[in-house]
């Protein structure tokens, strides 16, 4: 192989999950010679930063790069491995989940296939204190099961509804179930080539994660996509401007490349399952720097790349106790939102009942 693909890892208090990361890609079954594992320690105080130290000092394919100063958020370490890397290709891990063992093998495998600048393909939620695996949300049919005889899958469902409901009415009123631009959704599809995003919006529904993806280096580089700094919302920035900017994109319906641990247990909680008034402000945003990354695409790419993402906030919100002041400063960031978001009826409606939840919360609040 003469490609090298650089695995950048975001780093900050991981504790004991932090070996298991980076084990998942020392056993890759590509090699690890032919990967650049860029760990970047964000002023850990868990003893992390000795961690991959001792990894630098045993493996020839893994670097470690210490901040100075704490960044607060992925993204400026994201963007430090970013500048370090030399490979062809970059991909990235959050340091406490995993890589399956053929992950990096089967997604650069099929970005040199196609020749194109990105790659992607399913996750797992895998629930501890729960106990279950949740399939990554597909809009396309897929053969899972067939491929993973002995696994048992729950579909992604956030709303916690039943199945039916969420399959007959949420998913198609929200996600534009019907909608197909190059792919039908009546049957079983293994595999998902496009040139651009506009020939298969649907891709934009899925979960905005930057992980389980393989980047051509110069994809990134060219277009200068770079993580902007919002605690939350900054995977969906850099996913959206990825595919917004990349040609030709590959997606592999019925292959999982990684392990998305949901460390559900009350003493075990990352920066982003910590919900907080800053997590959903900054998350609002990324939303409105996505839709104006947006303009000059079409409505479908327009509408399909942030209303399903508005749901989840609304979701979010709602089993939130803010303050009166809370909740005005988010009504702020809605209505902001909102003056931009009019590309059609649904959006309009989704974004004024937003609102008007928001303010009957201000209403009933106390100071």
């Amino acid at each position: 192989m003469n490609d090298k693909i650089s695995i950048i890892l975001p780093i900050f208090n991981v504790g004991d999950h932090l070996r298991g990361g980076i084990d998942s890609l020392i056993n890759q079954t590509i090699g690890n010679e032919n990967l650049e594992i860029i760990m970047v320690n964000d002023c850990s105080t868990d003893g992390s930063d000795k961690v991959i130290e001792e990894y630098a000092e045993k493996y020839d394919c893994c670097v470690a790069i210490h901040h100075e100063t704490n960044s607060g958020g992925a993204h400026t370490p994201r963007n430090t491995g970013i500048e370090a890397a030399t490979g062809d290709y970059i991909m990235f891990l959050d340091p406490d989940d995993r890589y399956t063992p053929d992950a990096c093998e089967t997604l650069y495998n099929t970005i040199k296939k196609y020749d194109v600048d990105m790659a992607f393909a399913r996750f797992r939620r895998i629930f501890e204190y729960g106990g279950y695996v949740q399939k990554s949300y597909s809009p396309y049919e897929d053969e899972l099961e067939k491929a993973y005889p002995d696994e048992t899958f729950e579909s992604a469902n956030f709303l916690d509804i039943p199945d039916v409901v969420w399959d007959n009415v949420v998913e198609r009123v929200l996600y534009g179930k019907t909608l197909e631009i190059t792919y039908p959704r009546d049957r079983p599809i293994d595999i998902i080539h496009v040139d651009s995003i506009e020939q298969e919006p649907d891709m934009l529904k899925m979960q905005p994660s930057v992980w389980c993806k393989i980047y051509k280096r110069e994809l990134i580089m060219d277009n200068n996509i770079r993580f902007k700094k919002f605690v939350s919302g900054d995977d969906m920035a850099f996913t959206l401007e990825a595919l917004l900017n990349a040609k030709g994109i590959v997606y592999l319906n019925n292959f999982i490349s990684y392990d998305y641990y949901i460390r559900d247990l009350p003493d075990d909680k990352s920066i982003t399952n910590t919900v907080n008034v800053r997590l959903l402000d900054e998350l609002m945003e990324a939303y409105i720097y996505c839709r104006k990354r947006t303009e000059g695409f079409s409505k479908n790419v327009q509408t399909v790349s942030l209303n399903p993402h508005l749901l989840h906030w609304m979701h979010t919100w709602k089993n939130s106790p803010f303050t009166k002041d809370e909740n005005r400063l988010l009504l702020k960031k809605v209505n902001k939102l909102k003056k931009i978001h009019k590309t059609d009826l649904k959006s309009r409606m989704l974004l004024s009942s937003m609102t008007t939840a928001i303010e009957t919360k201000i209403q009933l609040s106390k100071e």
